[in-house]
């Protein structure tokens, strides 16, 4: 790849057999080398290490609803090769259909990184919290995980996605995650303005999308699996959810949340694609109809006031 002169890089690779450890390790080993060599990575020495995937339900990666640990550990691995790491930690909180333990351990995380003794796994949400500057929706009332608030470097592991809420997920959405509070649900009915201020609170450094296998229509967790067979990497998580909704063939700016994040300046749309193309003809989700995205909105209003 060419070094070019731009504010951010946004790096695309593709595999051509989904299911080929060699593969995705080569392809996550690209797009991570890809970001780094633009000058676009700065770890300290000896840096606390934070990833946050996503893990919204405990439903194994190739649904399409959560991340496949093996690309985690490609990035571990790929850490650990050129960087002076003092620790990692892999961290997620419970949701209101998710216990993060459970998770870990049915969808294979344990095993994953039971060899690795400077990663950690953790659930967010029964880690000690410490309140976190918030003048929007939160109103001061922010309290975030002091693992996840206190590291030197956060990644954003997401998958590319549907949401019948929001039209998509990615990076961006990923952040909510974070939240500790277990019934996020009841953040539903502000969800723009709270991925907003949960992004705000600790931007990613360096964002990694697993759409390998993505997922279409009744998204996030009850959609259907979406081969595409692509891994990408950036180190600005507005320009890599740019990047995402046109591959997934939507309008990024018809994505509320994310034109709210560039709006505010917590990132920029301003980018250089570099590595594989990919033709959003081909690669273009299916959509929930409009009117079942907002009695889907409606729903879940009702039911955040009903659980609140």
């Amino acid at each position: 790849m060419e070094k070019r002169d731009c504010k951010n890089v946004v790096i695309v690779a593709r595999l051509r057999q989904f299911q080929s450890m060699p593969q995705i390790q080569s392809a996550v080993f690209e797009v991570l080398n890809g970001v780094r060599n633009h000058g676009r990575i700065e770890i300290p020495s000896h840096a606390k290490i934070m990833i946050k995937p996503n893990i919204c339900f405990v439903k194994r990666h190739e649904t399409g609803a959560t991340v496949d640990p093996f690309v985690v550990r490609c990035l571990v691995d790929w850490l650990l090769e050129n960087y002076n790491i003092e620790s990692i930690t892999i961290g997620e909180a419970d949701a209101t259909e998710l216990n993060v333990e459970v998770a870990f351990k049915v969808l294979g995380w344990e095993d994953m990184f039971k060899t690795y003794p400077d990663v950690r796994l953790l659930n967010l949400s029964k880690d000690k919290r410490i309140k976190v500057k918030s003048k929007g929706f939160f109103s001061e009332n922010l309290y975030l995980s002091k693992t996840y608030m206190e590291a030197d470097f956060l990644i954003s592991v997401a998958k590319l996605k549907t949401h019948t809420l929001c039209r998509l997920t990615c990076a961006l959405k990923n952040q909510f995650g974070a939240n500790p509070v277990k019934r996020k649900i009841r953040y539903h009915k502000n969800l723009d303005e709270v991925i907003y201020e949960l992004n705000k609170a600790k931007i990613p450094n360096l964002c990694l999308v697993d759409a390998i296998i993505g997922m279409e229509g009744e998204g996030p967790v009850k959609g259907i699996p979406k081969p595409l067979g692509i891994v990408v990497a950036g180190n600005d998580v507005v320009a890599v959810d740019h990047l995402c909704a046109k591959i997934a063939g939507v309008n990024p700016d018809k994505i509320s949340y994310l034109r709210m994040a560039t709006e505010r300046k917590l990132g920029s749309v301003k980018y250089d694609v570099l590595g594989e193309s990919v033709d959003p003809k081909q690669s273009k989700f299916a959509f929930v109809p409009r009117f079942r995205s907002t009695l889907m909105t409606l729903y879940q209003e009702i039911r955040s006031f009903v659980n609140f």
